[in-house]
C-alpha cells in the first residue's frame, strides 16, 4: 500500500503546481469503528494532504489512539464510550444516536 501513497506524492511533484485552480474540492476520508480509525491512523500518519482525516468510533479508548485532523465519539448514551462490542446492529444505532453530528462532518 506504501507505493499508492508514494506514487501520488511523487506524481504531484513532478506536475509542478503551474496548473490554474479552477475550484477547490472538499476531500474528507472518515474510517468509522476499530477497521476505519485503524485505515485513518495510517493515512494521517503518511502525511497524506489535500483531504481533511477523520475518524468515528463507539470506543473512547480506541478513538484516544487514533491521529487524525478530526475525532468524535458516537453513541456516547447507548455505549458509555465503550465501543459495540462487534455488534453492527449496536453500532448502527450508535450512529443514529449520533446522526446529527455525523451529518456536519
Amino acid at each position: 500500500m506504501d507505493f499508492i501513497v508514494q506514487d501520488a506524492l511523487k506524481n504531484e511533484k513532478a506536475m509542478g503546481g503551474n496548473e490554474e485552480v479552477v475550484g477547490q474540492a472538499k476531500i474528507k476520508v472518515i474510517g468509522a469503528g476499530g477497521a476505519g480509525g485503524n485505515m485513518v491512523n495510517w493515512l494521517y500518519n503518511k502525511g497524506i494532504q489535500g483531504a481533511e482525516i477523520v475518524a468515528c468510533n463507539t470506543d473512547q479508548q480506541h478513538l484516544d489512539m487514533t491521529d487524525a485532523d478530526r475525532k468524535f465519539l458516537i453513541g456516547k448514551d447507548l455505549t458509555k464510550g465503550l465501543g459495540a462490542g462487534g455488534w453492527p446492529e449496536r453500532g448502527a444505532e450508535a450512529a443514529q444516536e449520533s446522526i446529527a453530528q455525523i451529518k456536519d462532518t
